[in-house]
C-alpha cells in the first residue's frame, strides 16, 4: 500500500516495527547507545508471544538464565521502560509513501515516520490445518489457545484433541492438562511423533494421552460448534465427542512488510518458507531497512533475541556510533551459531551468500 498523505511527520533514528522478543532486544541494544529509538506495536503492550509463554526456555544468550517465557518478558520490559525507548503501543505500520517514510496509524490517525534506519520484527505465522469443519467455532492453534489460557484466563473447551506432534503442540497438550482439559488424543499425519523432547513425551505417557500416528481427521461435525471429530488412523475410523481441536503446523515469517520496501525475498524451507535476503548484519537489499526475529528464518527465542541484537549493532555502525562492529558482529554470530540448529546456519549463511551475489559484492569473511 502506497499513502499519498498523511499527517505530522515524526523523525527518529532507528524505528522498530514489532515489540516482541526480537524488537525488544534490537529496542535496548539501540537506546544503549543514545541513538532516538522508536517502537511501535499493534498490541496494548509489548511481548508479543512472550505475554502467553509460560514454559521454561533454557537455550538462551549470555545475560539470561532459564526463565519462563514471561519472565523473559518481565526483564526485556524493565530495561526498555529505563531507556529512553519512545514506545507507541496500538500502532500499526498500514504502508509506505513514495519517498520512503512509512506510514503509521493508531486507528485515528495517519501520519508519516521517517528514520535514518529501519527494522522491522513482524514475527511469523502459524499455518492452519484444513480439514472437512476446520472453520466451525472450537477449532483453534495452538498459539490461540495459548492466548485464552494464560493471556485471557479462559478455558477454550474440556475435551480436546490435539493436531499435529511438534513441541508446540505437545507444550500446548501439557498446559490444557494442567488447565484440567481432558486430552482425548494426539493426531500425527506422519509415522513418527516430531517432538524430540523426552521431558514432553514422558508427561503425557504419565497421562496415558494416545498417539494416532499415520492418522488425519476425516471429519468435524457440530451445529454452530464442534461436537463430534471422526478421525481416520492406519486401521480404523474413530468417532469422539469434544469441543476443542487444538491444530499445530508450522510457521511462516510475515514478509510483507519487506515487501512494501523493495526488498528482495528468497525461499528456505528450513527458515519457513520466503525471507528476505540479508547479510551477516540483517540488513535486507533495501540498505534502509533491517530483518529480525521469525520473519528472518523461524527459529527458538535464544536465536530470536540475538537477530535483534545484531540487526540494531550494524545499523548502529553504519551510524557511526560503533567503530569495532566486525569484532562485535563476530562475537554475536558465534553465539548464535552455538544456540541455532546447524542446518538452518547453513541457510542462513546462503542467504548471506545470495546477498553478496545479488550486490555484485565480495563476500566478507563470516
Amino acid at each position: 500500500m502506497r499513502i499519498q498523505q498523511g499527517g505530522n511527520q515524526m523523525k527518529t533514528d532507528l524505528l522498530i516495527v514489532g515489540g516482541g522478543p526480537a524488537g525488544l532486544s534490537a529496542a535496548i541494544r539501540g537506546a544503549a547507545s543514545n541513538i532516538d529509538v522508536t517502537l511501535i506495536d499493534e498490541s496494548f503492550t509489548v511481548g508479543g508471544q512472550l505475554r502467553q509463554q509460560i514454559q521454561q526456555v533454557d537455550s538462551l544468550p549470555k545475560g539470561y538464565s532459564p526463565s519462563r517465557g514471561v519472565e523473559i518478558l518481565a526483564k526485556l520490559e524493565k530495561e526498555v521502560l529505563h531507556s529512553d525507548v519512545k514506545i507507541l503501543n496500538n500502532h500499526t505500520m498500514v504502508g509506505t509513501y513514495e519517498n520512503g517514510e512509512v506510514g503509521v496509524t493508531n486507528g485515528t490517525d495517519t501520519f508519516p515516520i521517517r528514520a535514518k534506519k529501519y527494522l522491522f520484527a513482524p514475527g511469523a505465522a502459524e499455518e492452519a490445518i484444513i480439514f472437512p469443519g476446520w472453520t466451525l467455532p472450537g477449532v483453534m492453534t495452538a498459539g490461540a489457545v495459548q492466548i485464552l489460557l494464560h493471556r485471557e484466563l479462559v478455558l477454550p473447551g474440556e475435551e480436546a484433541l490435539i493436531v499435529g506432534s511438534n513441541d508446540f503442540a505437545l507444550e500446548t497438550a501439557q498446559q490444557l492438562i494442567e488447565c484440567g482439559i481432558n486430552i482425548k488424543g494426539i493426531v500425527e499425519k506422519g509415522d513418527k511423533v516430531i517432538s524430540e523432547n523426552v521431558g514432553l513425551l514422558s508427561y503425557l505417557n504419565t497421562y496415558q494421552i494416545p498417539i494416532y500416528l499415520q492418522s488425519e481427521i476425516e471429519m468435524v461435525t457440530g451445529k454452530g460448534e464442534i461436537e463430534s471429530v471422526i478421525v481416520q488412523t492406519n486401521e480404523t475410523q474413530l468417532k469422539m465427542k469434544v469441543d476443542l481441536i487444538c491444530t499445530a503446523s508450522t510457521f511462516s515469517p510475515i514478509v510483507e512488510t519487506f515487501q512494501l520496501m523493495n526488498c528482495h525475498l528468497i525461499y528456505k524451507h528450513e527458515l519457513g518458507g520466503w525471507i528476505p535476503i540479508y547479510n551477516q548484519g540483517f540488513q535486507t537489499t533495501n540498505d534502509s531497512v533491517y530483518v529480525a526475529g521469525n520473519a528472518a528464518g523461524v527459529t527458538h527465542l535464544g536465536a530470536i533475541l540475538l537477530t535483534g541484537e545484531i540487526a540494531a549493532v550494524h545499523a548502529l555502525a553504519t551510524m557511526g556510533k560503533i567503530s569495532n562492529v566486525d569484532d562485535v558482529l563476530d562475537e554475536l554470530w558465534e553465539a548464535l551459531s552455538s544456540l541455532e540448529q546447524a542446518e538452518n546456519m547453513q541457510r542462513r549463511y546462503e542467504n548471506i551468500q545470495a546477498y553478496y551475489k545479488l550486490k555484485g559484492l565480495p563476500l566478507p569473511k563470516i
